[in-house]
């Protein structure tokens, strides 16, 4: 019970949505217990003042059993401050050329911007949504870079790459517990320090400590379609094919899904609670790039029964599909396949060889009402079109009451009981009245 409820205040008035946005939550939660995830703050963001509200939700993050390292940019704090000593520095491409004269100045505003970071993860006064929270941030030469050199002529001075990061001292501060902070800055062996691109910073901590995922939180980062909707899912091959049209160099990120780290999620960190949307909701609310796709077809295993039953029982409840008992969905699950989005069973369908009869029965097509209407029913149909092909079977069959225009607008045809196999025939119900409708497999 939540102990400062004002007096009479029902539980009814709580927000709608609340109780099953936190059963939806449930399963992330317990799957991001331990992970890592790389936190990359853009210096755009940082620069419109969004740190004191992204701290809660970090905290929420850290309180919840997962891994920070959180890292930052600093480009337009720097700029700010350079102009303001009236130091010059130019740039080839995304990459500052760094004199001498402007490490005073960039160090000034990464300090700067470490020290909000430090204070904002610091709060945790009663009536804050930090309220409790002891969360210590660890910060230091993590970052061991070398100069850029000399490319096509140009010398970047004290612009540097990263050379390594010093992922034994970054997992030993994860595994006590503490926020790990990486700046814009490298060190090197010899106590030289170089500016580097945070990006790179992020994808080379995120490979080295064995990050589950990159998380982008910057000025509307995400990548849009031609009405500048907001993709929410692509595999690496389709964001690569995608690059020119970011301003951001997300190349240097996808980097790191190309050496292991499975997912970057780019996100408006300008949206109040971008974070907890993203990772704690099934659909997200920014791009997510994988490595492996988001959303698959694949054969249904035992532990997807009680998923199946979850999407089959209202459809049973309402007429629409015959009950099943448990134990008989269990005995036939080897007929079930399923699809899946992030891990979450959305869909299913059942298809049954008769090879003496050279058919195949299709049944229990079913998707979450969420996910209708997207084209995953037809994404199940052509599956088993694909399968049936494979076994080297002819014809698809169905039976039904009350979705029989759906197939028929798919290349079904209406039929009778006496087209169907000798043993489907023998459990038919004729008092249910069931539609028989036939497809061909096809070429």
């Amino acid at each position: 019970m939540v102990e400062n409820k004002r007096h009479g205040e029902s539980p009814e008035k709580d927000r709608p949505g609340y109780v099953e946005w936190f059963r939806e939550a449930s399963p992330y939660i317990h799957r991001f217990r331990g992970d890592t995830f790389v936190i990359l703050l853009d210096g755009n963001l940082l620069a419109n003042g969004r740190m004191g509200a992204l701290a809660h939700d970090v905290a929420l993050l850290s309180s919840l059993g997962i891994r920070l390292v959180l890292v930052f940019g600093a480009s337009p704090q720097i700029d700010a401050t350079l102009e303001s000593r009236s130091v010059e520095t130019s740039r080839v491409g995304r990459r500052r050329i760094t004199p001498p004269e402007a490490l005073g100045p960039l160090m000034e505003s990464v300090g700067r911007i470490r020290f909000e970071i430090e204070s904002a993860l610091s709060q945790g006064t009663d009536g804050t949504p930090m309220a409790g929270s002891r969360i210590r941030v660890v910060s230091g030469n993590f970052v061991i870079g070398r100069p850029l050199g000399v490319i096509d002529g140009t010398d970047f001075l004290y612009t540097g790459t990263v050379r390594r990061i010093e992922s034994e001292a970054v997992r030993h501060h994860l595994d006590q517990g503490d926020v790990v902070l990486l700046s814009p800055l490298a060190f090197s062996p010899t106590g030289e320090i170089f500016n580097v691109l945070s990006y790179e910073v992020a994808s080379r901590a995120a490979i080295s400590v064995g990050a589950s995922k990159i998380i982008l939180l910057g000025l509307a980062p995400e990548i849009r379609n031609v009405r500048g909707e907001a993709l929410r899912q692509l595999v690496l091959s389709e964001a690569r094919a995608r690059e020119s049209e970011s301003s951001l160099p997300l190349s240097v990120l996808y980097d790191a899904l190309d050496q292991g780290v499975p997912r970057l999620h780019l996100l408006d960190g300008r949206r109040d609670g971008a974070l907890l949307l993203e990772l704690f909701t099934r659909d997200g609310i920014g791009t997510l790039v994988s490595r492996d796709p988001f959303e698959h077809i694949r054969p249904a295993v035992l532990d997807d029964l009680v998923d199946i039953l979850g999407i089959i029982r209202p459809l049973e409840a309402g007429g629409i599909l015959v009950r099943r008992p448990r134990e008989r969905l269990e005995m036939e699950l080897e007929h079930f396949t399923v699809t899946c989005r992030d891990r979450t069973v959305i869909g299913c369908v059942s298809l049954t060889p008769y090879p003496a009869s050279s058919m195949a029965e299709m049944a229990c097509l079913a998707i979450l009402p969420e996910y209708q209407g997207a084209g995953r029913g037809e994404q199940l149909l052509a599956w088993c079109r694909a399968e049936s092909k494979r076994l080297g079977l002819k014809k698809i069959f169905v039976l039904t009451t009350q979705s029989s225009r759906w197939f028929m607008e798919r290349g079904f045809v209406p039929s009778n009981p006496e087209i169907l196999p000798p043993e489907r025939k023998l459990l038919y119900d004729p008092d249910r009245k069931s539609q028989v409708l036939v497809s061909e497999v096809g070429p």
